[in-house]
């Protein structure tokens, strides 16, 4: 077995908990789970009114309480497949203390927020991540809706995590295979399932020493802003309606290994012309 420290590090629930089982399943033993509690003391600001604010504010300490609840129950459920280590929010000064006594070789991120300078510097060889949309044209937030507005397939990449949103050196990509009669439901499973197995796909290999270097980012394309759930459903259901997850498969599917619809970095030029199309 290596002796190579990898921690996950994720806010818990229903992601977080698939990940840990399929690495429990596959016999891969990480060093910790970092399990941080969601959210941040200024987040009351974000309310859009004077009143809300208000109302928010007054709230914060039972919304913490409730937090920490549930941080504690995603706790015991998740030692039941190794070592879970509570911290506290993401970015804060507890969690780069607890992450730098864990002294990790490798991080890699199981559906967390952005990661801030002073985490990516704390392990040796660096954070990593797998985000449910096809990078770098499907960047943010919303990547199932979004990935169908600017007529980008449904998919997976596996990258390092750098500074940027969803910009660092490209591990790995795959396709979501869509047949053409799956419902929305099914769709976004299908994705769900994808992000789960590539996430732990890349626990193992940073587990195993097998991250490689990955193959940097050259395009910026804008942001995905979050599209409102009712808002995405609809989209979904209507271009699922109009066979457009089918038919962009079917147009990128040539481009991939057939054995895992994985894309070939140098296919990027032909892709992004496609999505332009």
């Amino acid at each position: 077995m290596s002796n190579r420290r990898v921690v996950l590090l994720s806010p818990g629930g229903t992601f977080a908990d698939a990940v840990l089982a399929l690495l429990a399943d596959r016999g891969v033993e990480i060093a910790a789970f970092l399990l941080y509690l969601p959210g941040g003391p200024g987040e009351w600001r974000k309310a859009p009114t004077a009143g809300r604010r208000l109302l928010s504010l007054a709230g914060t300490p039972l919304r913490w309480a409730r937090r920490r609840v549930r941080q504690r129950a995603h706790a015991r459920a998740a030692r039941r497949k190794g070592p879970v280590v509570l911290t506290g929010r993401l970015n804060g000064a507890r969690m780069e203390r607890d992450l730098r006594r864990l002294a990790p070789d490798g991080v890699v991120l199981a559906h967390c927020g952005l990661v801030a300078r002073n985490v990516l510097q704390v392990p040796r060889d660096g954070v990593v991540n797998v985000h449910p949309g096809l990078l770098p044209w499907i960047r943010g937030n919303s990547p199932i809706g979004n990935s169908l507005v600017r007529g980008v397939p449904l998919g997976a990449t596996a990258f390092r995590v750098d500074p940027g949103i969803d910009t660092g050196a490209i591990l790995a990509r795959r396709l979501v295979p869509v047949s053409g009669v799956e419902t929305a439901g099914e769709l976004r499973e299908a994705v769900f399932r994808l992000w789960v197995g590539m996430t732990a796909d890349l626990a193992a290999d940073a587990c195993a020493g097998r991250v490689p270097p990955g193959s940097p980012q050259h395009a910026r394309f804008p942001l995905c802003g979050t599209l409102p759930a009712p808002e995405q459903i609809a989209l979904i259901e209507d271009a699922v309606r109009r066979g457009e997850p089918k038919a962009l498969f079917d147009r990128w599917a040539p481009a991939c290994d057939p054995l895992d619809l994985s894309l070939p970095f140098d296919a990027d030029a032909v892709l992004t012309a496609r999505a332009a199309e």
